[in-house]
């Protein structure tokens, strides 16, 4: 498929995308070629051009967007996306975001479960929380190299892989972030994937350096309520007895701290130091608001006796001993 792309005085040629082709891909497309993010380009198609408003995971052909296809790009200014309408979406006053030049870095976050790190990768590399969910094997398993992750590195044979990492109780990880960072720098010309753990600062890197196009997601354990139930007499396995969810959440820039998420950036320049410092501070306010938990030492509180606790081993040791099963998490 050949596609010209009219930028004012000068046109672009995209010769590297097919019918089946997404929005998102063609808009990423042009930012390579412009340097425009897709945040803010205003496509124009047909005769007499209508902006385009598709969603980012349409194909072209569904757009209607056909091989010689000439597309008119403007590059919106803020002011310009301000005035867009607004989604209905809940209130952002409890958001965490970073000021920085032209907008703001936030932290979007996803559903607090074990699927979330496939909520998080799928919103910033496909604008949709449930597209890498609804099949989390196909999400991993068929885009993992072999001979790179054998059943020694992944714990367990690749059948045994395939049906854990299909179970939605089963959370992604390193292994999972190695796989698609592999993957994705094909797909989408992604060199690295940066997690950030709340707790140490410390930034996981998953990919080949600093150059080309990076993500960033923020991981903070487990937080929220924790209860300890199905007791049986013999406790041998702790980690049945919490609900202990990984917590993964995305980094995105907008413009405004009231522009709908369509608009979010998510993907960046990896040699960017503006959105990794304040992704980093994020990670910092968010550690200050105590908005993480690790089992080894987090604090727990018997919701029958009372009993002031201190992580997994404590509580599992109280509830043998007393017989309450249900704690609460508090700072």
């Amino acid at each position: 498929m050949r596609l010209r792309v009219r930028e004012r005085d000068k046109v672009h040629v995209i010769t590297n995308l097919t019918e089946t082709s997404t929005f998102l891909e063609l808009k990423h497309s042009i930012q390579t070629l412009t340097g425009i993010s897709p945040l803010h380009q205003e496509l124009k198609i047909g005769y007499p051009p209508r902006v385009c408003k598709a969603g980012d995971q349409d194909t072209l052909i569904s757009i209607g967007i056909q091989n010689g296809e000439v597309i008119i790009l403007s590059e919106l200014s803020l002011s310009e996306l301000d005035s867009q309408p607004k989604a209905n979406t809940s209130s952002t006053k409890d958001t965490i975001v970073i000021r920085v030049e032209n907008g703001f870095v936030i932290l979007r976050e996803m559903e607090d479960d074990n699927s979330c790190l496939f909520r998080a990768i799928g919103y910033i590399l496909f604008r949709s929380i449930k597209i890498m969910l609804e099949d989390r094997v196909e999400s991993t398993i068929f885009v993992m190299d072999p001979e790179k992750y054998s059943d020694v590195v992944l714990g367990r044979s690749r059948d045994e892989y395939c049906s854990w990492i299909a179970q939605r109780n089963s959370w992604g990880g390193a292994i999972e972030l190695a796989i698609f960072a592999s993957h994705y720098k094909v797909v989408f010309d992604i060199q690295e994937i940066r997690s950030i753990d709340v707790k140490s600062g410390r930034i996981d890197r998953y990919g080949q350096g600093n150059y080309g196009q990076c993500v960033y997601i923020i991981y903070s354990g487990i937080r929220e309520y924790l209860c300890l139930k199905h007791l049986s007499s013999i406790l041998v396995n702790q980690s049945t007895l919490f609900q202990t969810y990984l917590d993964y959440d995305s980094i995105a820039f907008t413009p405004t701290t009231e522009a709908s998420p369509e608009f979010d950036q998510t993907i960046f320049d990896a040699s960017d130091e503006t959105t990794l410092t304040a992704s980093t501070e994020i990670a910092d306010k968010m550690k200050q608001m105590h908005k993480y938990t690790y089992t080894a030492d987090f604090t727990l509180r018997c919701d029958q006796c009372k009993k002031g606790l201190k992580g997994d081993k404590e509580a599992v040791q109280h509830a043998k001993e007393t017989g309450g099963y249900y704690f609460l998490l508090y700072f």
